[in-house]
């Protein structure tokens, strides 16, 4: 054990022991004390006289057991508990000023945490798997013509690349992930009721790749994946949900997709999958059933496993040790070079070299760009917030200990050092600070909750332990600021202030006011940012909600239907169009339609190669001919409320076997066709070959977002398309089409007991989170700069309030000498206007400056709008006449007599 070690043991020890040793050293001195009296006495004087020479020749006993005390080991615990206790002392005195400080520190503490770990779980969180560094997510900046793929471009890859791969020496492992479907989820039953969850196909080395262990049970292995067997792990949450974490869950049996899978294994707790989609509940080896082809694709578009120029497997790699990312990539590349071709025409010379890229093992593969700027201004606003809080909190404290000069005055004509007050300051700050943390910690787990069901993000965002350093790192700071910026105000007390009237002391204090000025000017500064900031942001939101989406999706109920058992085009077809006949059937339900992708829901594959009548659209080369294109049902545009404009909608009449039918919008008629008469003109490839006639044109709408610009857009009736393995039931219905799901699912249920609905919501909802980031963007924004200006209004009606009390005299004369009431008022409320103007007077450029980093995320607004800046100086205004009226009251009611009585 090292000296400072046995140091500290022997002071904890010698802790214990202090009374005895404080008894010893009073007898000690009582034995002295007798002995110089009983010398006097002999001398002559009473006993009283010779007890008191006594004590005054042995000296200040009470400084002598202090000095004792400070000479022992024991004393550094014994001040400290002192500080404490007085400190405690201290702050239960002053409860509101108390309670004011932590629910401010709280505020901007927690605030800052929750933004905080949202934004590192996003953009710096790494995956919860052994020795991350050396594994990566693969991607690719593009892929070869002639392939298919799932519209993630930078990571879909091909069966082949994947064994291709797995080959490489300086690659210990290469697994793979596929998602169930588009959305992530497949029908699983655990017990009567069907249910969606979400799932992946991965390889058989994924859990031991990744260096995931389990809770019970085991992974898979590679024999798992050579077999396709039916057996599955669990995710911890779902065990713990559905199987109430029994013991005996492994042997059980979970029906997926109305097939049995055996549960061999659950994943160990905190692993919830890769790449941060969302949360997963289950992992099944890779299957070669028709009804598991990767992202729920039809099996007659090609099997995953047998169709090479279909990209949909999703990649990491683990690097062999002693290997770097560098070497492995060079490697790597050459063979994704060499197998991106297979089953297409090979690459000719002069063609583009597509290349890879080893991405680190993130919770969140590739945040989004938009996303991620979104997090790191909202960081710069809650830190604005939390400056404004600490210089609040700051104020407070300087207002406090000023009232405490006296205090400190005697403290130091009694003896005390200016150490000892610097020790109880520092103390004070910490306990304060404490608090505050304490329950900053409790607001900000709620508020990070929050904060992920606003974003929609679904992997777990609760604070870690980089959170929690970074908030212990806050709070130490706001130790240091809070314990250090009174200290120079009580090191200057001298012993002889304790004599100064308050007159004097409040001549004295000049220098503080106008320190305390700045302070609230450039409080006022931030404030105007962030309340500018926040007009902007909503402004945006108003805008988003008011924009005109050319249909009525009020009253619509949609949801997802994935057929078990249909894999053929004509069983498909058949199924959909009995449900569609079968829905329209119940009591109330004004019509029902079906599409492919969901209206609003973001999916925008990209389409071209297309002759109209023949010849070039418009004078468009086909290839450059771009467009969009869905799959719907009969009565889909009546369904949806969008206007036909010439022609008609599709019926039930567009059969297999009748001519095939096509649709297109305004944007699509008049940029290829040329003209909005596009009734009568036929469509075909760039070989003249499936020719499809346009039977009517509708009115622009939103397809894929709120904020999409109008495109060209055309439909098709999925009667005459493929096998359709999902499609979105759209149903209009009256009153509330929430209150229509049980009917609906009794009906379904009828049809195949083991098909669950598959995100059931109001269409409205589908398009309000096209927009959720801008909205959480704005509501948050509207929630800081709220936070502000209460924050404000706190801080400059406690000083106010502070000063007009430390001016009591000087009122007091005014009034006796005829000063009116008005004046009085009209005095202070001056002076809270003139620092508000200041305030704004800084804060407009430094406003416009934030506008301008704000411009990439407003819709529809200026940087410059003016009623945001007027918006901001206004209620700026409101803020310090509001905050300024209490003490202006306070300032007016003054007595002059009392007011001089008491100087």
């Amino acid at each position: 054990m090292s000296d400072r070690a046995l140091t500290f043991l022997a002071k904890l020890k010698a802790l214990f022991a202090q009374r005895r040793a404080d008894s010893a050293f009073d007898e000690e001195m009582g034995t002295h004390l007798e002995m110089l009296a009983e010398k006097y006495e002999r001398e002559g004087m009473s006993t009283w006289e010779a007890a008191r020479a006594a004590k005054r020749q042995f000296g200040n006993t009470t400084l002598l057991k202090q000095r004792q005390r400070e000479s022992r080991t024991t004393m550094l615990f014994a001040n400290i508990g002192r500080d404490v206790r007085y400190g405690v002392r201290q702050l239960a005195k002053t409860p509101v000023f108390t309670l004011v400080c932590v629910l401010t520190l709280a505020l901007g503490v927690g605030a800052n945490t929750a933004v905080f770990s949202v934004m590192h779980a996003v953009l710096m969180k790494m995956l919860p798997v052994k020795d991350s560094s050396r594994v990566f997510y693969v991607h690719t900046n593009d892929y070869p013509d002639g392939l298919s793929q799932t519209g993630d471009v930078e990571t879909s890859f091909s069966y082949p690349i994947y064994r291709a791969l797995r080959e490489q020496s300086e690659l210990q492992d290469v697994m793979t992930f596929i998602p169930m479907s588009s959305s992530g989820k497949a029908p699983v039953r655990v017990g009567v009721a069907p249910e969606e969850a979400a799932g992946d196909m991965v390889s058989g080395n994924y859990f031991s790749g990744l260096g995931v262990g389990t809770e019970m049970g085991r992974g898979f292995i590679q024999k798992d994946e050579d077999d396709h067997a039916p057996v599955t792990v669990i995710s911890e949450n779902f065990w713990a949900t559905h199987y109430a974490r029994s013991r005996d869950v492994i042997g059980k049996t979970l029906y997926i997709k109305s097939f049995p899978f055996t549960i061999v294994g659950v994943a160990a707790k905190g692993f919830e999958g890769t790449e941060g989609r969302l949360p997963l509940d289950f992992w099944i080896p890779l299957q070669s059933r028709p009804e598991f082809n990767a992202w729920g694709s039809p099996a007659e578009q090609g099997m995953y496993l047998t169709e090479p120029r279909f990209w949909c497997m999703k990649l990491m790699v683990r690097t062999a040790p002693g290997v770097s990312r560098e070497q492995a990539l060079a490697k790597a590349q050459g063979i994704f070079e060499r197998t991106a071709y297979t089953g297409i025409a090979p690459k000719r010379p002069g063609d583009k070299t597509y290349q890879l890229s080893f991405n680190e093992a993130k919770q969140f593969d590739g945040a989004n760009g938009s996303f991620a700027r979104t997090l790191k201004v909202l960081m710069t606003m809650v830190g604005l917030v939390l400056l404004i809080a600490m210089s609040n909190v700051v104020m407070l404290l300087v207002a406090r200990n000023a009232s405490r000069q006296r205090e400190f005055s005697v403290r130091l004509a009694l003896g005390a050092g200016r150490k000892e007050l610097a020790r109880q300051l520092l103390t004070e700050s910490i306990l304060l600070v404490t608090l505050g943390g304490a329950v900053a910690w409790i607001f900000a787990l709620g508020a990070t909750r929050a904060l992920g069901s606003w974003a929609q993000i679904h992997s777990n965002l609760q604070p870690d332990g980089v959170v929690l350093w970074f908030t212990l790192s806050v709070l130490f700071l706001l130790v240091l600021v809070f314990g250090l910026a009174p200290l120079r105000a009580a090191m200057s007390s001298a012993p002889e202030m304790v004599l100064h009237s308050s007159a004097t002391a409040s001549q004295a204090s000049s220098q503080k006011v106008r320190a305390g000025n700045v302070v609230i000017v450039m409080q006022i500064a931030m404030c105007m940012v962030l309340l500018v900031g926040a007009g902007l942001l909503l402004g945006t939101l108003r805008n988003l909600l008011k924009t005109p989406l050319g249909q009525k999706p009020e009253g619509l109920l949609v949801f997802g239907v994935h057929p078990q058992h249909a894999n053929s085009k004509e069983e498909s077809i058949a199924f959909f169009v009995a449900l569609q006949q079968k829905l329209r059937t119940i009591p109330g339900v004004e019509s029902v339609s079906m599409v492919a992708n969901r209206p609003g829901a973001g999916w925008s594959g990209n389409n071209s190669d297309v002759l109209v009548d023949g010849h070039k659209p418009n004078g468009v080369e086909p290839r450059q001919a771009t467009f969009r294109k869905n799959w719907v049902g009969s009565d889909y545009f009546r369904t949806m409320g969008v206007q036909v404009v010439q022609g008609r909608d599709f019926s039930d009449a567009d059969t297999a076997a009748a001519p095939e039918v096509l649709i297109v919008n305004e944007t699509f008629a008049k940029k290829y066709v040329g003209t909005l008469n596009a009734v009568g003109h036929v469509l075909s490839n760039s070989k003249g070959g499936d020719p499809i006639l346009i039977v009517g044109v509708v009115k622009d709408h939103k397809y894929t977002s709120i904020t999409e610009e109008a495109m060209p857009m055309l439909w098709s009736v999925f009667t005459q398309a493929g096998a359709m393995t999902q499609l979105n039931i759209e149903m209009r219905v009256p009153g509330d089409p929430m209150a229509m799901l049980p009917t609906v699912r009794k009906e379904v249920a009828q049809i195949d007991p083991d098909m669950p609905l598959l995100e059931p919501m109001t269409q409205s909802a589908v398009f309000e989170q096209s927009i959720s980031q801008q909205a959480l963007f704005a509501r948050l924004a509207g929630c800081f700069g709220v936070l502000a200006v209460v924050l404000i209004a706190t801080g400059l009606y406690g000083t106010l309030a502070y000063r007009v009390s430390r001016r009591s005299a000087e009122i007091g004369v005014r009034m006796a000498l005829g000063a009116q009431r008005s004046q009085v008022v009209w005095m202070v409320l001056r002076g809270s206007l003139l620092l508000c103007a200041t305030g704004v007077v800084l804060g407009v450029p430094l406003a416009m400056a934030a506008g301008k980093g704000l411009e990439s995320s407003l819709y529809g607004m200026k940087s410059l709008d003016a009623a945001s800046y007027m918006f901001a100086i206004v209620g700026v205004a409101l803020v310090a006449l509001l905050a300024s009226a209490v003490p202006a009251g306070r300032a007016a009611s003054v007595n002059p007599t009392s007011a001089l009585r008491l100087e």
